[in-house]
């Protein structure tokens, strides 16, 4: 997995979509080869509620997603170590969007059927396929009518395998909260939205994990079991770093984004952990 990432790391944005438009599987991984570093998944600071659901049909799980997944990825796998009998796969590249995948999807119901499938994008319109005849990333209705499109073709190309579709939630960045113009967090209501319309299909507020009461934070107190390294905050607790420099992404060593774009983290991400485990919490409880 880890060569695979970084040739994703060093591909154009341009080439990921183009990749993909042709149906080349990307920064993909399975249980197996999960970094022996990353603790076991553990409860994250805000954990969003779950309701039990019916047993997975089959124990195989693909997550889908743009940069803050290709984070996660890791920690995200890892998550599912200890449950007997379950492959992971990841399907992450930056700066992509759902309709950047759409061919994957396809090819992943036909031949692999998954039990799940956990879907994380949080809105970008950088890649072609959610460009206009300008050549510009579409906006306004256009902009919608697309991801909303994309979403339902996830659900259309899963579900009638019997496979779970969960969408999971982005966090707010520094500066939209400082904006107030939180595009993702419409993205979010649409997948809640659909979720509610559709059997088979939830969704998961996993940004929440990293937030503190819904409000964009540098920092939280360190988890029991994870590295805790952000040293004591102002009443004295010890905490981790849990948003990146860009105030939007989770490595606190992180290089700037290229057009949606990151590097793997250098250092322990705790905000990545976090996020990974709140993706992969509706799936776990569906294992037991």
């Amino acid at each position: 997995m880890g060569r695979i990432r970084q040739q994703v790391e060093r591909l154009a944005i341009v080439g990921v979509a183009a990749a993909l438009s042709a149906g080349i599987v990307l920064g993909t991984g399975t249980a197996a080869s999960a970094r022996t570093k990353q603790p076991r998944a553990i409860t994250p600071s805000v954990t969003p509620t779950v309701t039990r659901p019916a047993p997975l049909a089959k124990p195989l799980v693909i997550l889908y997603g743009d940069s803050l997944a290709f984070e996660a990825a890791d920690s995200f796998v890892a998550a599912f170590a200890g449950e007997r009998g379950v492959q992971v796969i990841t399907r992450t590249a930056g700066g992509t969007a759902i309709c950047d995948w759409l061919n994957s999807m396809r090819y992943d119901a036909a031949t692999l059927a998954p039990g799940a499938v956990v879907v994380e994008f949080s809105g970008n319109a950088l890649t072609p396929c959610m460009q206009g005849l300008d050549g510009r990333g579409l906006s306004g209705d256009a902009y919608w009518e697309h991801y909303h499109a994309d979403a339902q073709s996830v659900i259309d190309i899963f579900t009638p395998l019997g496979t779970r579709v969960v969408f999971a939630g982005s966090p707010i960045s520094r500066s939209q909260e400082a904006s107030g113009d939180f595009n993702g967090g419409k993205v979010n209501d649409m997948y809640s939205q659909l979720a509610s319309e559709h059997d088979g299909v939830g969704y998961v507020d996993a940004g929440a994990a990293v937030l503190d009461n819904g409000r964009w934070t540098p920092s939280l107190p360190c988890l029991p079991g994870e590295p805790c390294t952000g040293g004591i905050d102002g009443l004295g607790r010890a905490v981790n770093v849990v948003r990146a420099p860009d105030g939007g992404h989770f490595c606190p060593a992180a290089e700037e984004a290229k057009r949606g774009v990151v590097a793997a983290c250098p250092v322990w991400s705790s905000g990545a952990y976090r996020y990974a485990v709140a993706m992969a919490q509706p799936v776990l409880a569906s294992l037991g």
